[in-house]
């Protein structure tokens, strides 16, 4: 629904967006509280195997996150489907970023810890990273979809066969 729209909605209607407006600034604040805790790993020394390049990481994490916040915040009070595909599709792209960054910074030292701790770690990054590209394409395919569904886009008139002047 957009903002310019006057529709006047349904009760189940009204309880959807409301519903969808709750989840949105639930999500904002779960994100929020992951921002500040992300930059209290170092000073709480924890998880143990967490080093000092987390530092290197934290700035594209600290970019995640807070786009994630941002557009949960917008969502609430704006969320035709191709917004949000458009948004998703930042967000997922972000996401590449974050993961692929973190495979090449690495912030972790499991030599306290069992051998099989380090290829597991890079193999949940990895699978970060294609599930988010996955996902970026994925999200790019929808958002092209909801544009050429869209009722506001121009349609050529006829039946697209060409017509003879006479």
């Amino acid at each position: 629904m957009s903002l310019a729209s006057t529709r006047v909605l349904r009760r189940g209607e009204r309880e959807q967006v409301a519903g969808r407006r709750i989840g949105y600034l639930v999500a904002a604040g779960l994100n929020a509280a992951l921002l500040w805790i992300a930059h209290q790993l170092l000073d709480w020394g924890w998880p143990s195997f967490l080093t000092g390049a987390f530092d290197d990481l934290l700035p594209y994490v600290t970019v995640s996150l807070a786009a994630t916040m941002v557009v949960h915040l917008v969502w609430m009070m704006w969320d035709p489907a191709w917004f949000k595909h458009l948004a998703q599709l930042g967000l997922d792209l972000i996401s590449v970023v974050v993961t692929v960054r973190a495979w090449q910074i690495f912030p972790f030292d499991f030599s306290g810890l069992p051998s099989w701790w380090e290829p597991v770690a890079r193999l949940v990054i990895a699978v970060g990273i294609v599930g988010s590209a996955i996902g970026s394409v994925a999200e790019a395919v929808r958002l092209a979809r909801e544009v050429d569904s869209s009722p506001s886009r121009p349609r050529a008139s006829g039946t697209g066969h060409g017509t003879a002047a006479t």
